[in-house]
C-alpha cells in the first residue's frame, strides 16, 4: 500500500517520540529497582527510555522527598518546595506510595534530614529513547 507520493506507509508512519500520543498509550516497559541509601547520599534513578509512570514506595523509618531537579530535594531552604513527600513506613500506614503520571528520564529521592532511607522504584517506560527527553527545568521544579 503506498501514500500519494508512492512512498510505502512504513516510511511516513511516525515513530517512537515525545509527542507521539500511542507511545504512552501502550503498556510500558517494566523498570524495578530497591535500595537502601546511605546518610548524605541522593539516590538518582536514571531511566534508560522515557517514563510513561513512576511509582516510588517508602520502605523506611524516614520521610522521604521526590524530585525532578537534581537539588529539588536536597537541603531545607534550597528546595523551595519543589518535592514530593513520602511519609514513612510505619505500622498502619496506608499511603507511603506515590505513583506520577510523568514523562523523565530521571527521579531524585533524599530524606530530608539527609538520613539512610530505603525505597522501592517502579517505572512503566516507553519505547522512547531518553536521550530524546529534553532537562526538566524551570518554574517548579529548580528554581
Amino acid at each position: 500500500m503506498a501514500n500519494t507520493d508512492n512512498q510505502p506507509l512504513t516510511q511516513i508512519r511516525p515513530g517512537a517520540g515525545l509527542h507521539n500520543v500511542g507511545s504512552y498509550q501502550v503498556s510500558g516497559r517494566p523498570w524495578l529497582t530497591s535500595s537502601a541509601f546511605t546518610q548524605d547520599t541522593t539516590l538518582t534513578c536514571s531511566f534508560p527510555c522515557v517514563s510513561k509512570n513512576i511509582t516510588v514506595v517508602n520502605k523506611g523509618t524516614n520521610t522521604l522527598r521526590v524530585s525532578f531537579g537534581k537539588d529539588g530535594a536536597q537541603g531545607n531552604d534550597a528546595t523551595k518546595g519543589h518535592y514530593i513527600t513520602i511519609p514513612a513506613l510505619t505500622a498502619g500506614a496506608i499511603d507511603n506510595t506515590f505513583t506520577f503520571d510523568v514523562k523523565c528520564r530521571k527521579v531524585y529521592i533524599t530524606e530530608p534530614d539527609l538520613a539512610a532511607g530505603s525505597v522501592e522504584v517502579y517505572a512503566s517506560l516507553t519505547g522512547i529513547h531518553s536521550g530524546s527527553m529534553f532537562e526538566l527545568t524551570g518554574e517548579g521544579l529548580d528554581d
